[in-house]
C-alpha cells in the first residue's frame, strides 16, 4: 500500500512526463513555422523559416528589372522585415497558447521585453510540494 506521499510523487512524475511530451510537440510546431511576405507592388516575395532563415526569395514579375540596385535592395530588406514580423507573431501566439498557468509571456516580446517579469517570483508547484517546501512536512503524514 502506498502512502499519500508516494502517490503525490507518482502524480508529479506523471505530470512531468506529460509536460515533456507537450514540450516536444510545442518544439516541433515552433520548428515548422514559416511566413511569406510580398512587396506591395508584387516585385519581391520573401519566405522565412522559424529561425528567421531565408527559405525563398522570388521575383514574381519583371518589375524588379526597372528598379535601381539600391531601391531593389531596400525593397528586399523591407519585405524580409515584414516576413520576420509574421514569423515572430506566429511564435508569440504559439508560445502564449502553451504557456504554463501563471506565466505571462506577453512581457517576453517587444521593445520592453523582460524575462524577469515573465516568470513568477515563487515557482509553480503542487500544493503537496508547497506544503513541504514551506513547512518541512509531507501533507497527510503524522509528525
Amino acid at each position: 500500500m502506498s502512502s499519500p506521499y508516494d502517490e503525490a510523487v507518482e502524480q508529479m512524475m506523471a505530470d512531468y512526463h506529460r509536460q515533456l511530451d507537450k514540450l516536444a510537440e510545442h518544439q516541433r510546431k515552433m520548428s515548422e513555422i514559416t511566413a511569406t511576405a510580398t512587396s506591395p507592388r508584387k516585385q519581391v516575395s520573401v519566405t522565412l523559416g522559424a529561425q528567421g532563415q531565408l527559405l525563398e526569395l522570388k521575383f514574381p514579375n519583371d518589375a524588379y528589372r526597372d528598379m535601381a540596385p539600391m531601391e531593389l535592395a531596400n525593397l528586399i530588406a523591407e519585405t524580409f522585415g515584414a516576413a520576420r514580423v509574421q514569423v515572430m507573431k506566429q511564435q508569440r501566439e504559439l508560445m502564449m497558447a502553451n504557456a504554463p498557468t501563471g506565466v505571462d509571456l506577453s512581457k517576453m516580446f517587444g521593445e520592453n521585453a523582460d524575462l524577469g517579469k515573465v516568470l513568477p517570483r515563487d515557482p509553480i508547484m503542487p500544493d503537496q510540494v508547497r506544503e513541504y517546501v514551506d513547512n518541512g512536512r509531507v501533507p497527510g503524514m503524522e509528525d
